[in-house]
């Protein structure tokens, strides 16, 4: 009987060998959506030293126009990398979801299933590709709870995946999961750049304006966080010298 010899592959191995080598280069991909957590994330990173990488996905959601007009603005203002920009309708073919050029008004009818896992994916993708040291979501202790893939279990078990299928390192960064949604205000705040962010779910643009709803969850959080953190600057005389608004 003639032995079976089988022939190892093993260019997966080297592979991750050599990312376990590799040299940092300090960059990182930021899923970027101009939102209050996404562009808290991007300050707190850049403000690390590391060179931010915008990737805005417009993925048929009612915002994008809006996002993507401040994605613009933010990414040259705050000092980021100019936005890599992807567009797919994979979504809006296999979801029913509000978001997805509805009327989105609360956590139920915005819930997109799987949208921050294939979003996390398509940034490891680009994180590789320009050899970043890994990817970062605006994750924050809000999040926790309201969907399945928006958890730091979540973000951390999708950072081992990432390493397996790259073969090589792919960090998660959240620098701001310690933080609470007023906090993360208030970061944007101090620094006066809240008027770079847009809430809500349901934006337009019109006349160069961002146009909010007032009356989607998201715009309605925005709203009671931002009044009460202007209303203690305005009581301690600390008010930004750059501008700012409630909704731009």
């Amino acid at each position: 009987m003639t032995e079976r010899i089988l022939s190892i592959k093993t260019t997966s191995q080297e592979a991750m060998l050599r990312g376990l080598q590799r040299e940092k280069t300090n960059r990182a991909v930021l899923l970027y959506s101009a939102g209050a957590d996404s562009t808290a994330t991007g300050v707190i990173l850049r403000e690390e030293g590391k060179e931010i990488h915008p990737l805005f996905i417009d993925y048929g959601q009612t915002a994008r126009e809006a996002e993507e007009c401040l994605v613009s603005k933010g990414s040259l203002l705050l000092g980021f990398e100019k936005p890599k920009i992807l567009r797919t309708d994979i979504l809006t073919q296999l979801s029913t979801s509000e978001l997805l050029g509805g009327n989105a008004i609360n956590d139920t009818n915005a819930w997109v299933p799987g949208r921050n896992s294939l979003f996390l994916l398509y940034a490891g993708i680009y994180a590789h590709q320009i050899d970043a040291d890994g990817v970062a979501i605006g994750f924050m202790l809000d999040d926790t709870g309201v969907f399945g893939d928006s958890d730091y279990i979540h973000h951390k078990t999708l950072e081992l995946l990432l390493t397996q299928t790259l073969s090589r390192p792919m960090e998660m960064f959240l620098p701001i999961k310690s933080e609470t949604k007023e906090s993360v205000f208030r970061i944007l705040f101090e620094r006066g750049i809240v008027d770079l962010t847009v809430s809500c779910w349901n934006a337009t643009v019109a006349n160069n304006q961002v146009v909010t709803c007032h009356n989607c969850a998201n715009c309605v959080e925005r709203e009671k966080n931002l009044s009460g953190i202007i209303f203690d600057a305005k009581t301690d005389g600390n008010i930004p010298t750059r501008t700012y608004c409630i909704n731009p």
